[in-house]
C-alpha cells in the first residue's frame, strides 16, 4: 500500500453505505473517516485535511454540490470523487467540482480503486479541472415568484444580495458589486430524504478475494 493518498473522507447521509465503504477501504490499507453531510465534513477537514474526499451529491443540510464547490476553492489539493444514484456513466455531472464520478448502485465497488489510481497524479487532476459554479442551497420564493439570496464573492470575500426568478438547479451569472468579479451561481435543490442507493455489487469483493487483488493493483 503506497504512503501517498491513503487518507480518505467519505461523506453520505446513508450510514449503511458509509460503513460498507469504510470497511472496504480499511481492508485495503486506507485511513478512513466519515461524515453525514457537508457541515460535518468541513468540521472533519478542519481537524485534518484528507488526501481524498468521496461525497454523495444529494444530502440534507449541506448538499454535496455545495460542499464540493467549497472544497475546490478552499482545499484545492484534495482529490475529489463525487457519487450519486441520480446520475449514470463515468463522466462528472456538469457543474460538479469533482475530479471523478462514481455511479452508486450501478457500478462495482472495484471502480472506486480504478478511480483512485487514475487521480493520483496531481498534475493530471489540475489539467482536467474546469471552472465550476458557486453552489448555494435553495431558498423560499416570495409572492412575486422571486427569491433573494446572499452570495459571498470568492475574490473579495464580500457578501452581496442577488435576486433569482427560479431556484431549482438554476445556473446564472452575476457580477460582484464590490470588485466586479463575474461569477456563476447554481442552486442545489433541497432534500430531506436519505439516499438509500447502495454501492454496486459489494459482495463480489468478499466472494472472489478481490481485496487482495486490489492491494496488489494499488
Amino acid at each position: 500500500m503506497p504512503n501517498e493518498m491513503n487518507d480518505v473522507l467519505v461523506i453520505d447521509d446513508n450510514r449503511i453505505l458509509t460503513n460498507i465503504l469504510s470497511e472496504i477501504f480499511r481492508e485495503s490499507g486506507y485511513t478512513v473517516r466519515t461524515a453525514s453531510d457537508g457541515f460535518a465534513a468541513l468540521a472533519s477537514i478542519r481537524k485534518r485535511v484528507p488526501d481524498v474526499l468521496i461525497s454523495d451529491l444529494n444530502m440534507p443540510r449541506m448538499s454535496g454540490f455545495e460542499l464540493l464547490s467549497i472544497v475546490r476553492r478552499r482545499f484545492p489539493s484534495i482529490a475529489v470523487i463525487a457519487m450519486s444514484g441520480s446520475y449514470f456513466g463515468v463522466a462528472v455531472p456538469q457543474g460538479v467540482a469533482a475530479d471523478a464520478f462514481y455511479a452508486k448502485g450501478s457500478t462495482s465497488v472495484a471502480r472506486f480503486f480504478e478511480i483512485l489510481r487514475s487521480i493520483k497524479d496531481e498534475a493530471t487532476r489540475y489539467s482536467l479541472r474546469s471552472a465550476t459554479p458557486i453552489w448555494i442551497p435553495s431558498v423560499a420564493i416570495d409572492d412575486d415568484g422571486l427569491s433573494t439570496i446572499a452570495i459571498a464573492c470568492p475574490e473579495c470575500l464580500r457578501t452581496f444580495p442577488h435576486r433569482l426568478q427560479n431556484t431549482k438547479l438554476l445556473r446564472t451569472e452575476c457580477l460582484c458589486p464590490h470588485c466586479h468579479h463575474r461569477l456563476e451561481v447554481a442552486v442545489a435543490g433541497s432534500t430531506t430524504d436519505t439516499d438509500q442507493t447502495g454501492v454496486g455489487k459489494p459482495d463480489n469483493l468478499w466472494q472472489t478475494g478481490l481485496r487482495a487483488d486490489l492491494r496488489n493493483m494499488l
